[in-house]
């Protein structure tokens, strides 16, 4: 996430002229391509975290498991995006139709196509369960359901029910939040983490970690990790920090800085690998670890690209990867559980998760492949489905009322249309 030095072989970078502080409540008039790179990273660290279970290499686990931390990445930039261009006057029903157009329509075929694949294989009685749950993610509530959270025919969709809570509450958040002082967000963001570090010091000492649970009866443990409420004060956290940089302020931690201290939370994690807290998803810290070490790239690296800097983030083929994101994200665990099914003999997805598989080099061929085909399929879909049905409803339920800034620098700076868009999970 560093910036890219001037060499030949390196990615085309882009550089603009610096963007002036934006007053409080206005609609930021910069692009901030590099967070639509980064967005790409997320969504692919996501994609090894689910190799690490699906199709496991010889001691990649410990490592490949932490980048289940890309959806913590996720709902930080989801509140800083928003933040970031929310708009003073901007009304409630546009916003929720442009987040509707945003999300829905994939999250349809994201559910739709994996529940497809998967009744052929149900066990007897199995399907109506199945299609329930298929339901509570189409109807956005999966995540306030515990036993449907990591059940389901496609379980990350769970982060999606979260999103959509974070949306509706979004709105009226935002009007007071960009009215605050930089002191009031600095403290915020502290209580924010306090918050974080307190849901999980309370789930540890209702749920004790265990090096092997039973997983039965813990549903307030599972719903304590992965719903809206557990999950709320990163989305906040972000929203603090774009707060905070609309307000002018500029933290003293840059790109590499940020960076450094995110691969140092990270090694921290890793040597305490065989801790039992760190055994499971359930049990894990790695959320309120890397949240605000997230927050601080996040910050940094808008920072760099108000002020014009070179950034191989920007560059158009990880810009496109970005975009590409939101699909990945949601049908990269359908294409592997796919495949890693017919590898091993039909397993179901809670089979993958209680009785793990052996780690082998020969499922490398197979995880590849499962990246390759992803990322065609998510190529497709956006360009045919996924933009065109978005801008579509976007243009009839989601169009803003509010006059947009004219940009303060030259028409280069300009807004990105596509800047909002840039918060979801996928993302």
């Amino acid at each position: 996430m560093t910036s890219s030095a001037h060499r030949r072989d390196s990615a085309p970078v882009t550089r603009r002229a610096p963007v002036a502080r934006q007053a409080p409540g206005e609609g930021p008039a910069a692009r901030l391509d590099s967070l639509t790179g980064l967005r790409w990273i997320a969504a692919f660290a996501v994609f090894l975290s689910h190799v690490s279970t699906l199709l496991p290499l010889p001691g990649a686990k410990a490592v490949f498991g932490l980048g289940s931390s890309g959806v913590t990445f996720f709902f930080v930039l989801s509140g800083f995006v928003l933040t970031w261009t929310y708009m003073a006057g901007d009304r409630v029903g546009p916003f929720y139709g442009r987040r509707f157009a945003r999300i829905w329509p994939l999250l349809a075929v994201g559910v739709a196509v994996p529940l497809f694949l998967q009744l052929p294989d149900a066990r007897p009685g199995q399907s109506g369960t199945l299609v329930l749950m298929a339901l509570s993610a189409v109807l956005l509530y999966q995540a306030w359901m515990p036993s449907y959270i990591l059940s389901s025919t496609n379980p990350v969709t769970w982060s999606l029910a979260c999103e959509a809570f974070f949306y509706a509450i979004f709105p009226f958040v935002a009007k007071y939040t960009v009215r605050r002082s930089l002191r009031w967000l600095g403290w915020a963001a502290v209580a924010l983490v306090a918050v974080g570090w307190g849901i999980k010091l309370y789930l540890w000492d209702a749920y004790p970690p265990q090096a092997r649970p039973a997983f039965t009866g813990m549903d307030g443990l599972i719903f304590g990790t992965y719903s809206p409420i557990a999950r709320v004060w990163e989305f906040l956290l972000g929203m603090v920090a774009a707060a905070a940089v609309r307000k002018g302020w500029r933290s003293p931690v840059g790109v590499r800085s940020a960076t450094a201290l995110l691969a140092a939370g990270f090694f921290g994690l890793w040597l305490l690998r065989h801790e039992t807290w760190r055994l499971y998803v359930l049990f894990d810290a790695l959320g309120q670890v890397s949240a605000p070490l997230f927050a601080l790239v996040v910050v940094a690296v808008a920072q760099r690209d108000l002020a014009g800097g070179a950034s191989w983030l920007r560059a158009r083929p990880m810009v496109a990867l970005g975009e590409w994101s939101y699909a990945f994200y949601l049908l990269h665990f359908t294409v592997l559980f796919e495949i890693s099914s017919a590898v091993f003999d039909k397993k179901s997805i809670i089979e993958f998760y209680m009785r793990p598989v052996q780690p082998s080099w020969s499922n490398a061929g197979w995880a590849l492949l499962a990246l390759f085909v992803t990322l065609a399929v998510c190529a497709l879909l956006y360009q045919f489905y996924e933009r065109p049905v978005e801008r579509l409803l976007r243009h009839r339920i989601g169009r803003r009322t509010a006059p947009v800034p004219a940009p303060r620098t030259e028409p280069a700076a300009a807004r990105s249309p596509r800047a909002e868009s840039s918060s979801t999970t996928g993302e």
